[in-house]
């Protein structure tokens, strides 16, 4: 399974920021707003919408701006109907981070519109070993693998990627090394693209919309770009650098060169490119009737940049910034079943921990039990009792049963006790009589696995022949 590719900029959606302007320091982010890091691989990637853009003003040769998971260039145009590229697939070092990828394609739409058609290739590290695919996307649509092309680093590839202005695309991606090559139409119903662009990107996970971390590419280099036939250098430009929300610089792109159509993105050396750890502490297996306090303590690798910050997530909600969690346990039984905690670490130098999970089990709500079964036995016989133990859903599935038995005299005659009998099923404790000849009294009292002791106890005769 491998993740999914975001055809957006990601930094709370899609944020440029002019180079000018003061990078957002992770003391002032708050969990909605950092940077999604890395998570988990899903099984589908899909490309995600961007938000609103924030600029600095334009210069008559273009702009330069950073982005959280883009590098490269893109123009804001909504005339634009084409954009054409090339570029040579880079070689990914074995070095990348785990469940690491970086994408190289070419586009239109992404930058401040709700669609996105794009076609590229990737390299990404899963199970220890690098891999390199190409693909094509029409979002809100899932990604599609070209399975047909067969990618190798140092191939030299060509993107295209046309509207014919009626909400119709057609895509296409050629293999100029090997001559093999791919093409598409597909239809969402954009008449008019908003942007056209040319990108390295760090994808992100369809399951989390998390960034992943960036594979390590080193270069790659772009040569004839064109929007509509014409160079980069014909429009009014973004020039975008791709920069955690903690101000660390993952990819720097190039000027253009001296045909406007040509430019690189190339990825510094990183003194720390390793994640912390995060553990946690107060999860466990049981069922609880009482809240559940979750601590986490994050720790960096040795000689590392330091912990930046340390978030978890309560059940798919927002990010928080926090070392411990409370899940409540409230009366009302509000908060009663199971809840999964995520959690992840980053440190100073922008790494960011793939999330881990745990998961609390809450019940407060006590389990009822009904022994509506007289029993009779002969003395010397196998004897069974019935009766039944219920929980509310949801809650935990099985209860520790203690009968009594109790002769006419209210006098303790015998005790079975049963652990881990599963509820909300028709029970029966059996058990060889030895008891006197007469009429006894039999109750049944449960615990549910969360501790909770039934508030009625059940019972019913036990007549001994």
């Amino acid at each position: 399974m491998r993740p999914q590719r975001c055809g957006y900029v990601v930094a709370g959606c899609f944020v440029l920021v002019a180079l000018v302007a003061a990078f957002i320091t992770p003391h002032q982010a708050t969990g909605a707003d950092r940077p999604r890091p890395s998570a988990a691989f899903a099984p589908v990637r899909r490309i995600g919408r961007p938000g609103p853009l924030v600029r600095g003003p334009n210069a008559s040769q273009g702009t330069s701006v950073t982005a959280t998971n883009w590098a490269g260039y893109d123009v804001t145009d909504a005339g634009l109907s084409s954009v054409t590229a090339t570029w040579t697939q880079p070689f990914a070092q074995s070095t990348s981070p785990p469940d690491s990828d970086a994408a190289f394609w070419v586009g239109l739409d992404g930058d401040g519109s709700s669609s996105v058609e794009q076609t590229g290739t990737e390299a990404y590290m899963e199970d220890g070993s690098i891999h390199y695919d190409a693909w094509y996307e029409m979002y809100p649509a899932a990604e599609v693998t070209i399975t047909s092309l067969t990618i190798s680093p140092g191939d030299q590839m060509t993107g295209t990627v046309t509207s014919n202005g009626s909400g119709g695309f057609t895509l296409t991606l050629v293999d100029d090394t090997t001559h093999a090559s791919f093409s598409t139409s597909k239809s969402n119903g954009v008449v008019a693209p908003a942007s056209a662009e040319v990108i390295a990107e760090a994808p992100t996970d369809a399951e989390t919309d998390d960034l992943l971390p960036l594979a390590d590419f080193g270069t790659v280099d772009f040569t004839s770009c064109a929007f509509d036939g014409q160079p980069i250098s014909a429009f009014s430009w973004n020039c975008i650098d791709m920069v955690s929300g903690e101000g660390a610089t993952w990819a720097t792109t190039s000027a253009l060169g001296s045909d406007g159509a040509s430019f690189s993105v190339s990825q510094p050396a990183l003194v720390d490119a390793t994640p912390p750890t995060t553990t946690v502490a107060g999860d466990d297996a049981h069922w609880h009737n009482k809240a559940v306090n979750l601590t986490f303590k994050a720790v960096d690798n040795s000689g590392g940049s330091g912990i930046s910050y340390t978030q978890c997530r309560l059940d798919g909600g927002p990010w928080i910034d926090a070392t411990s969690l409370t899940i409540a346990a409230p009366a009302s039984h509000a908060n009663d079943g199971v809840h999964t905690v995520l959690y992840r670490s980053a440190d100073n130098a922008g790494n960011v921990e793939k999330a881990k999970s745990c998961t609390v089990k809450i019940d407060t709500r006590p389990p009822r039990v009904v022994a509506n079964w007289a029993a009779k036995v002969n003395r010397g016989h196998t004897a069974g009792l019935q009766y039944d133990v219920s929980d509310p859903r949801p809650g935990s599935p099985t209860a520790t049963v203690t009968i009594r038995i109790r002769n006419a005299a209210n006098r303790l005659a015998k005790t079975l006790v049963a652990k881990s009998v599963a509820v909300d099923e028709r029970l029966a404790a059996r058990f060889l009589c030895k008891l006197a000849k007469g009429r006894y009294r039999f109750s049944i009292y449960a615990t549910d696995a969360a501790g909770n002791p039934q508030k009625k106890v059940g019972s019913n005769s036990l007549t001994v022949r």
